[in-house]
Order: structure tokens, then sequence, then C-alpha cells
């Protein structure tokens, strides 16, 4: 469902859409996903943040991109267990937090948006999710936060295990994975097409839509049908990545509640 305080705090923000830090912030002095960049992405003026949550190979929740992970340390996160991969960051002067850690420094916001994407995916249960939704609960933030996913089973696995909290489906324009070759594939192409429309959010019942700022009409152009979708189920959507300023009209367009911002300039 949709989070009551959440709605609140839009409502409540006049001007436009509410700004959430995407990874804290990128592309910046401090390392993205880390507490620094948590705080700073406040400084900043956001109102919330958005991070990414993997699992490592022993089973640890970890705050990091599996695309950052692989370009900086050269393995992706569930190839190494948490003090493998928290010894090569280190060597790189990175320090990866737990998610705890992240829910930890999100309690200390009670009035700011917590949005947790959940990176790692299986055919049918989600561990990362599950236990993702433990460490929530144990913080008691769950009214604060935003579970979103690009995969279904772990949307499904959220609200199996978390009847109330908010979940919202990513989709973009154009997939991306792990296995360069599946883009070659029929059926990745197909799945993108499916995906790109929106379909799956609505097929699994999630609260909120997240698409690519890529995927809005122009200002003044005609609705996409997921947008008519949205508005006539009563769903909320937030848009990213938003940082131009011509990305920011069409959010502002389209009647967007929140939008995830690279620098948080807004």
């Amino acid at each position: 469902m949709r989070s009551p305080l959440i709605d609140t705090l839009v409502e409540e923000t006049p001007g436009g859409p509410m700004v959430l830090g995407h990874r804290g912030v990128r592309n910046a002095e401090v390392t993205e996903n880390t507490l620094a960049a948590f705080e700073e992405a406040f400084k900043r003026g956001a109102r919330g943040i958005e991070i990414d949550v993997e699992s490592t190979a022993d089973g640890k929740l970890i705050v990091i991109n599996r695309w950052f992970c692989k370009a900086r340390l050269g393995f992706f996160p569930w190839e190494k267990d948490l003090e493998g991969l928290r010894a090569a960051a280190q060597g790189q002067g990175i320090k990866v937090p737990s998610f705890h850690d992240a829910c930890r420094f999100m309690k200390s916001k009670p009035k700011s948006i917590f949005n947790v994407e959940i990176k790692s995916s299986h055919p049918y249960l989600c561990h990362t999710a599950r236990k993702a939704v433990n460490v929530i609960r144990h913080h008691g933030i769950d009214d604060q936060v935003i579970l979103s996913s690009f995969d279904i089973n772990t949307l499904i696995t959220t609200r199996f295990f978390h009847h109330t909290i908010e979940t919202a489906y990513l989709f973009r324009l154009n997939d991306r994975t792990v296995q360069i070759e599946d883009k070659k594939r029929w059926r990745f192409k197909i799945n993108t097409l499916l995906n790109r429309s929106g379909i799956k959010g609505f097929l699994v019942g999630a609260d909120t839509l997240h698409p690519e700022i890529s995927l809005f009409p122009r200002p003044g152009a005609r609705e996409t049908l997921w947008m008519k979708a949205a508005r006539l189920m009563g769903k909320r959507v937030n848009a990213w990545t938003v940082d131009e300023p011509e990305e920011m009209e069409k959010a502002v367009a389209a009647g967007v509640a929140v939008v995830i911002s690279d620098g948080v300039r807004w």
C-alpha cells in the first residue's frame, strides 16, 4: 500500500516534485552509495535518498551498485563474501555500508523518503528482499520506505513478507543484463518491450511506478498508456534520473510526485 507518511510529505511539498538523491549523490567528491554521499545529498537539499541493496556471497546485505562494483572493484557483489568485498573496496578508499548502516542513518531522518532498490533477484523467492524487509522492520522505518525493483519476483517476495510496505516497479527504455550475449536473444528483446510498457508493475500490484525519465512524453504531448492507467488506478508516479532542466520540465508536466537526481541540484 502507499505510505501515508510519503503521501503527506508529497502533499506538503509546494512548487514541484520532491527530490531524492540517487545513491546519495553521484559524480561528486564523495563516493556514491556511502554514508558520506547520503549526508551530502541532504546538505544539498534532498528530501530523501535512493540506494542499491545487494547480497554478498555469504548472504550479507550491503549498499552498492552492481555495475559500480564491477567497474571499480572488478567483480560483482555476489562473487565475494562481505570481508573480501570490503577489503577490496577499502583498498580504493571506499567504505561500503551495510544495509543496517543505511537504515540507522535514515532513522535519524524521520520526515524523509528512503527508496530502497533491491538489485538481487531469484527465479522464485528473492532472499535479498526477504532479508531487507526484516531489517527495515527491525529499525522501525517501514513508513519511510519505498522498496523498488526491476524484478517482479522481488516485488512479489516483498509483498508476501510485508503486506503494507510501499512497492514500486522500475522500468526503463532499454534493459541491462549481466550477460551481454543475452541482448541478442529474441526472448530478451520481447521482455524489454514488456518491461518498457510498465505492464508488469500493474500485474504484480505495485503501489507506485518508477519509469525512467526518457519514457515520459514531451510537455503538452499525449499521455502514454501506462500514465493513463496509473492515473485511473491512483498509483503514484516517480521518475529517474532527473538532472537536466528539460527532464524536470517533463516530470512537472506529467505531475510526477518524486524525482531521483544524481546531483540534487533542484
